[in-house]
């Protein structure tokens, strides 16, 4: 495989992991609102004075994570690594990138899924679900910014 197939095939991949992580965000919510307004979930574990303090310190390390998570991945592109020439630039490492920012982007819907399970309030997964969204927007990965790292138009 040449280079240029094989940056096409990881920008692809890139692109359908990102997507895919977004959706699964609806389902997810759909799954915890379906869970709870049919009773399938136990009590509630946690009570009215813990639930907004547990909700909004889960809230700040959701947007804690996707800035460090955006962070790390800026790191793997630091001065140093502008050295190396365009022609030897694999796209693997744009491609771990892409992970790494999908991973923080998909941190705040776990902690807002199980914040539903465990104060059975199925509307406070919303604001978890748009920062995670945010996450993704910016996770996504653009077709310039690879072509500037490769040094290829493709």
């Amino acid at each position: 495989m040449n280079r240029m197939e094989m940056i096409k095939r990881f920008y692809a991949q890139a692109r359908r992991m990102t997507i895919g992580m977004a959706g699964s965000v609806v389902a997810y919510g759909a799954i915890g609102f379906y869970l709870i307004h049919m009773g399938k979930v136990g009590p509630s574990i946690l009570n009215a004075q813990t639930y907004p303090l547990v909700k909004y310190g889960a809230m700040a390390v959701s947007v804690f994570g996707i800035f460090a998570m955006g962070r790390l991945s800026r790191r793997m592109f630091s001065p140093f690594l502008v050295r190396i020439p365009e022609a030897e630039r694999l796209p693997q490492k744009l491609f771990v990138r892409t992970v790494l920012m999908s991973a923080g982007a998909e941190l705040p819907v776990l902690f807002g899924i199980i914040l539903v399970f465990f104060g059975h309030q199925p509307y406070d997964y919303i604001p978890f679900a748009i920062i995670s969204l945010a996450g993704f927007s910016r996770a996504y990965p653009r077709k310039q910014e690879w072509a500037s790292w490769l040094g290829v138009d493709f």
